[in-house]
């Protein structure tokens, strides 16, 4: 194990989400201040009709916010979930 790998405090799994649902799960996880570190699994949207939903939402929704995030190593989700820094 790399000495500076961190572990998440908390991942989220948003596979079969709706982007109701995962805006709502969003907002819950962006108001929380006692959290540093998520995995925010979206899923690579494989079965997604057209282009990936919930990766592009999730990702233009930090982005939006300011927040940092970085692909995950593919031991923990590779291109399918995110490391997230609150």
């Amino acid at each position: 194990m790399n000495k500076y790998e961190r572990t998440p405090e908390m991942i989220v799994d948003l596979h079969g989400h709706t982007i109701s649902e995962a805006q709502d799960v969003l907002t819950a996880l962006l108001s929380r201040t006692d959290l540093s570190h998520v995995r925010i699994v979206t899923g690579k949207g494989n079965h997604s009709k057209g282009a990936p939903v919930i990766p592009d939402f999730v990702k233009r929704t930090l982005l939006r916010h300011h927040i940092h995030f970085t692909p995950a190593k593919l031991k923990d989700g590779g291109e399918g979930a995110l490391e997230v820094y609150l």
